[in-house]
C-alpha cells in the first residue's frame, strides 16, 4: 500500500509519496527516507514533513461526480453525533467523499456500506476509499441503493434522485433513534422526502441550506471572495422515532 507524508510551508503544501523520489513544482523531493517531523528544503523553501489527515488526503481524490463538500459533511456530523463504532449507509457513493468523511469519524469499530450504482462513479470512489486507507471501514457496492439489506443501522444518508421512495425501506433499517439524512440540490426533492418521513413517523429535525463565504485580507483591506457564496445542496434530518 502506497503511504504519503505532508510538507507543509506558511505559503503552500505538498502531498507526496514515501519511499520515492517526488517531481514537485518545487522540483524533485527526496522521500525515500522522510520521517514526520523532518525540515525538507526545496527551491529555498523550507517545509516540515508531517502525517496527512483525511482531509489532506481528500484534498487529492479524483472527482468524478458532484461531491458532498467539508462544510456540508461537517454539518451531518455534528447534527447526528456520529460517533466511534457506528453502523452507517451511504446511497449515491458519488466519489465517495461523504463515506470517507463518515468513516474517519466511526473508526475501526464502525462500518460505512455505500452504494453507487454507476460503474464508472463506483471505480473512482472504490479508489479514492484505498487511497485514503478506508477500506477496512468503508465498504463499497457496485449496486442500486434500493437494493440494500443492512440492517440496525445509526445513521443513513442518501445523495440520489427520488430518495423520498426508499423512505420506507430507511426506517425498518434504522435503530430507534437512528438519523436518516437526504441531500439534494434541489428543493423539490428534499419536499417529497420530507413528507414521506413525516408519514413514516420520523421525528424532524429541520431542513437546512448550508451558506458559507471566503473572505481575503490583502494590503490592509479586507474583502468577501466574488465567488464565495455557493449553493451545493439541501439537507433534511429526520430520526427514527417508532416502528
Amino acid at each position: 500500500m502506497r503511504e504519503y507524508i505532508l510538507l507543509i510551508s506558511s505559503e503552500d503544501s505538498l502531498l507526496i509519496e514515501k519511499g520515492k523520489i517526488n517531481n514537485t513544482k518545487y522540483g524533485k523531493i527526496d522521500a525515500r527516507n522522510i520521517k514526520e517531523g523532518d525540515i525538507v528544503t526545496a527551491s529555498r523553501t523550507e517545509f516540515i514533513a508531517i502525517k496527512p489527515n483525511v482531509i489532506d488526503l481528500l484534498s487529492k481524490c479524483r472527482r468524478g461526480s458532484q461531491v458532498v463538500l467539508p462544510k456540508d459533511a461537517s454539518q451531518i456530523l455534528s447534527i447526528t453525533g456520529v460517533s466511534y463504532g457506528w453502523r452507517c449507509l451511504d446511497g449515491g457513493s458519488g466519489s465517495g467523499f461523504l463515506a470517507i468523511f463518515i468513516g474517519n469519524i466511526v473508526g475501526k469499530k464502525g462500518r460505512v456500506y455505500t452504494y453507487e450504482k454507476r460503474r464508472e462513479f463506483y471505480e473512482i470512489a472504490k479508489k479514492n476509499i484505498e487511497f485514503c486507507g478506508m477500506e477496512k471501514i468503508v465498504k463499497i457496492k457496485n449496486d442500486d441503493i434500493k437494493n440494500f439489506r443492512e440492517k440496525n443501522l445509526d445513521l443513513i444518508t442518501l445523495d440520489m434522485k427520488n430518495s423520498h421512495e426508499i423512505v420506507w425501506k430507511a426506517k425498518k433499517a434504522l435503530k430507534p433513534g437512528g438519523w436518516l439524512v437526504v441531500y439534494s440540490p434541489h428543493i423539490e426533492g428534499q419536499i417529497a422526502s420530507l413528507n414521506e418521513m413525516r408519514k413514516n413517523g420520523f421525528l424532524i429535525y429541520a431542513t437546512i441550506e448550508n451558506i458559507q463565504r471566503k473572505w481575503k485580507s490583502i494590503g490592509g483591506y479586507t474583502h468577501p471572495e466574488p465567488s464565495g457564496i455557493l449553493h451545493t445542496g439541501f439537507m433534511t434530518f429526520g430520526r427514527k422515532a417508532i416502528d
